[in-house]
């Protein structure tokens, strides 16, 4: 079975350190195709594996890397010199007010 997310990355470094992080992810088609083209949906089954991999080649720079994923799928992970940490997310809709 397929499933799609979509992917956003975020991360701290700046000037000459970015500009190496983007062309880390232009050389890479799993990361490209993901965070680089800004796909809306794909399929990256191994994208700890090449997080954890390009914090491993920058490890100053702490990346944050958030997925949508079908079926109210929600989640964070932050990746820095090989290590990482997921949190997962909800939408919580508040109860109505009372109707007039």
């Amino acid at each position: 079975m397929s499933y799609y997310t979509w992917h956003d990355l975020d991360h701290d470094g700046k000037g000459e350190v970015t500009e190496k992080i983007n062309q880390y992810i232009e050389e890479h088609e799993d990361l490209n195709d993901a965070v680089g083209k800004k796909q809306d949906n794909v399929k990256w089954y191994d994208h700890d594996d090449d997080m954890l991999e390009m914090s491993r080649h920058f490890p100053d720079v702490t990346f944050i890397l958030t997925g949508e994923g079908e079926e109210t799928d929600y989640w964070k992970t932050k990746y820095k010199d090989g290590k990482m940490a997921s949190v997962s997310g909800s939408i919580v809709y508040p109860d109505f007010p009372e109707l007039k």
